[in-house]
């Protein structure tokens, strides 16, 4: 350890206690100062220099691998090579700060992601639940017309097998003749386990699935749910098709059943109107960015008490309805990211 003296730690010193130049040079100006003023010069003393607190380089402890540890208490270290820390604390800190920042974003996004898919998720299982319900009261009601379509079909089937058999025991069957009995009850066939599976595909539980979907299909098969109960109303049904390809992403049974309940609501809106003038008009008009499709009945109109609440939950001019198959119907097409209105024709 360097006992006191005036060499200038930085030079090639490790350090040691050292006496302050400026301090001494501080005294002695002093001094100098009171002589110039005429004090007697034996009243002038300069006080003596005590040594200051030890003073140590720091890139000499490096270079003799001295430990701080080992230095006075109260030692000071000079010229330590300036770190991150302490030459860029400030940016240091900004940058940790937007950082947290970042992060906390980044989480509050996924979470409003996984929050926003779960109420997704939600949706759509209840749109599922409150369609399946609808469907099946739609086909409760058309119960009847199930049974006489299929009725009629196995009807003719019966008649068709009938006449072969009777043809054969009478030994007048031809080859023609029975090909073509044949061919009646395939047809009928055909058509009966179509209207099976038309039915049992509105009837059975369906999640929303979307995809590439013909929508002039879905009005005819709408059409053709619907078409025993329109003739036993003595509805016509006419159909303004867009000659324009109606193809669009949506789900099939879903479009349907909104179909389905807006042409039975047309028919129960005539029970009122002239058998000649009852005329359910479906028409289509393709867009370049959408499709409209309408559904226009002859019957009374709105009345004005529901015209502004026609979507309401439970709201109903019918005396045996529930008022949800409007709702139901809505919310199906929201989920198709359209839209859906109702009103009265001039």
């Amino acid at each position: 350890m360097f006992g006191p003296n005036s060499v200038l730690v930085g030079n090639g010193i490790v350090g040691g206690t050292l006496i302050s130049n400026e301090q001494t040079s501080r005294n002695i100006a002093d001094a100098a100062l009171r002589l110039l003023n005429g004090a007697p010069a034996t009243s002038v003393t300069v006080p003596p220099q005590q040594p200051g607190p030890p003073v140590f380089d720091w890139r000499e402890l490096q270079r003799w691998a001295i430990p701080e540890d080992r230095l006075p208490a109260g030692s000071m270290v000079r010229y330590r090579v300036p770190t991150l820390w302490s030459e860029y604390r400030a940016e240091v800190l900004s940058a940790v700060a937007a950082l947290i920042i970042q992060s906390l974003l980044i989480v509050g996004l996924v979470y409003q992601r996984r929050a926003r898919q779960r109420a997704e998720n939600e949706n759509r299982k209840n749109l599922a639940l409150a369609a399946d319900a609808s469907r099946r009261l739609t086909m409760s009601a058309l119960s009847s017309s199930i049974a006489h379509e299929l009725g009629q079909h196995l009807s003719s089937m019966i008649h068709n097998a009938q006449a072969g058999r009777m043809m054969i025991s009478a030994d007048r069957s031809t080859p023609d003749a029975m090909g073509e009995i044949l061919s009646d009850i395939e047809t009928e066939g055909v058509q009966a386990t179509q209207i099976i599976h038309r039915h049992r595909t509105m009837l059975r539980g369906h999640q929303p699935h979307t995809k590439r979907i013909d929508l002039h299909a879905v009005i005819d098969e709408s059409l053709a749910l619907v078409a025993h109960d329109m003739r036993a109303r003595q509805i016509e049904a006419t159909v303004n098709l867009s000659s324009h390809p109606c193809t669009i992403n949506g789900d099939q049974v879903l479009l349907q059943q909104v179909l389905v309940n807006l042409l039975m609501n047309a028919m129960d809106a005539m029970t009122e109107t002239p058998p000649a003038r009852r005329r359910v008009t479906v028409s289509t008009e393709v867009r370049s960015a959408d499709v409209d499709v309408s559904v226009r009945d002859a019957g009374t109109g709105l009345p004005a008490q529901i015209n502004g609440a026609r979507f309401t939950p439970f709201v109903t001019t019918k005396a045996h309805g529930l008022g949800i198959g409007l709702t139901i119907a809505q919310t199906i097409v929201d989920a198709h990211r359209g839209t859906i209105d109702a009103h009265n024709n001039p």
